[in-house]
């Protein structure tokens, strides 16, 4: 058997539940105790191991939801990477007007900038609220990749040619997508003509963005 299938078994037979990501996503249970969760939805093996590295969380403590159609800001991605990295204290000064202080994700705006993972939307704000769309999330691991490797190999892949709207990606974005992409963290979709497509504009959901961090922690060897 496999590294990958030993993980794999592993995770389907673990039902550890994290700690919350914000204030108000704090509860703690079996996967099962989720209302909001199809147990036999395409999702479940990543939300699981999302929750079991306690790089997501759920909401409620009575009524407990995930929310896996719910939308992700930055700063609840910023604070997944930085969870993915075992929550470093750094004494940074703080240049975002739009993180206050003692406010839950400001560590991880802290490393973030620190780091060189996640950029501000300007010099003085950090935009938390804004919605991550597929191509920053993209760039955030791919940002998180060299910032844990040193480096990330350049990648030549003629199959990335074959979608039909790569020109809609961001200039800066290519680099990232392309390699998410080659290395299966991020997958593309078909339309009705089975045509392949990015969509790197559209807004990621949490069950998608669960599935790409369990890709990308299994491919990078992160959170084992």
């Amino acid at each position: 058997m496999t590294r990958s299938c030993k993980r794999i078994l592993a995770l389907m037979l673990t039902l550890l539940l994290s700690v919350s990501l914000v204030p108000r996503a704090s509860a703690v249970g079996r996967l099962e105790e989720y209302q909001d969760l199809d147990p036999s939805a395409w999702y479940m093996l990543s939300i699981q191991y999302c929750l079991e590295h306690k790089l997501m969380a759920g909401y409620g403590k009575q009524i407990r939801t995930f929310r896996p159609d719910g939308t992700m800001t930055r700063a609840e991605l910023v604070t997944m990477l930085w969870r993915m990295e075992d929550k470093p204290v750094t004494g940074l000064t703080m240049q975002y007007i739009d993180v206050p202080e003692g406010i839950w994700y400001e560590d991880a705006a802290r490393w973030a900038l620190s780091a060189d993972v996640m950029v501000g939307a300007d010099v003085t704000k950090f935009a938390p609220e804004q919605l991550i769309t597929r191509e920053q999330l993209a760039v955030a691991l791919w940002q998180y990749a060299k910032y844990r490797n040193g480096f990330v190999p350049e990648i030549v892949d003629p199959a990335f040619e074959t979608y039909i709207d790569r020109d809609a990606i961001t200039e800066g974005a290519v680099d990232a997508m392309r390699w998410a992409n080659t290395l299966g963290i991020m997958t593309g979709s078909k339309d009705a003509k089975g045509n392949k497509l990015l969509t790197p504009w559209a807004y990621v959901d949490r069950a998608s963005t669960s599935a790409v961090l369990m890709r990308f922690c299994l491919d990078m060897g992160v959170c084992d």
